[in-house]
């Protein structure tokens, strides 16, 4: 739990490193992946994705530069070398499409309330105010430095974005699905063949159901998600009470 010495705009690099490489260092990464998917839920935005055929033809490549961005912004700075080189790269692939503000406002968002989202479900406790706001602010930074204007200021107006946005502009596409199930792959792909199974069912358990339904997945989902439930709830027990 962050101190309440910190200040989620002065210190949120250190509050989001500390999270990253610490206490819910599985849960955040885990989080980054399903914001993908509810990005890929998005026609407009996947369908941009599946013309370039990234996600279809080098999913383990994309997902890799995916988990590195992250890994250079939050561990290093956007504001380090590596950082403001990855952000470049990152804008000169971006500046080759249409894309408008609002699109990218709500790909930032995902990265921001999905992991929360995971850490609440899967973690040994929620966020608390002060890691959800300096997770804000470091998306909100990254923002910045990509050009992208308007985005929300606290993660309760993240959210509200969120509905908003998703309610106008998510729906099934053929789109979404091709994208989702190169994502999908790239994931399982990362266990022994006998685990990947259990993966897809565990991934699709976590995807909210609006989620898994726009990207074509809907009637996947089996008992898993009760499972996974009953698992996290004794870890959170134990976490608090010890084995005595």
């Amino acid at each position: 739990m962050a101190s309440p010495c910190l200040d989620p705009e002065r210190d949120h690099l250190a509050i989001m490193r500390r999270l990253f490489g610490g206490e819910f260092a599985a849960e955040i990464r885990l989080g980054a992946g399903l914001a993908l998917f509810r990005v890929f839920a998005i026609p407009q935005i996947s369908g941009i994705l599946a013309e370039t055929r990234a996600w279809e033809r080098r999913p383990q490549q994309r997902l890799g530069r995916t988990v590195d961005l992250l890994r250079v912004l939050v561990e290093q700075g956007y504001d380090s070398g590596p950082g403001a080189a990855a952000l470049a790269r990152l804008n000169a692939v971006h500046a080759r499409h249409a894309i408008a503000n609002e699109d990218f406002v709500y790909v930032l968002t995902a990265f921001v309330t999905e992991p929360a989202r995971v850490i609440a479900r899967c973690g040994t406790r929620p966020l608390d105010a002060i890691e959800r706001e300096a997770a804000c602010v470091f998306w909100r930074e990254v923002g910045v430095r990509m050009g992208i204007r308007d985005v929300p200021r606290t993660f309760a107006a993240m959210r509200a974005f969120q509905a908003q946005y998703e309610a106008a502009h998510r729906r099934y596409a053929a789109s979404n699905r091709c994208t989702a199930e190169g994502a999908m792959s790239a994931i399982s792909q990362r266990v022994p063949g006998p685990l990947r199974g259990a993966v897809r069912e565990g991934l699709l358990a976590l995807l909210e159901p609006e989620v898994r339904r726009a990207c074509g997945f809907a009637g996947e989902e089996r008992a898993m998600g009760r499972v996974l439930d009953v698992v996290m709830a004794v870890r959170r027990r134990f976490a608090f009470t010890g084995w005595n």
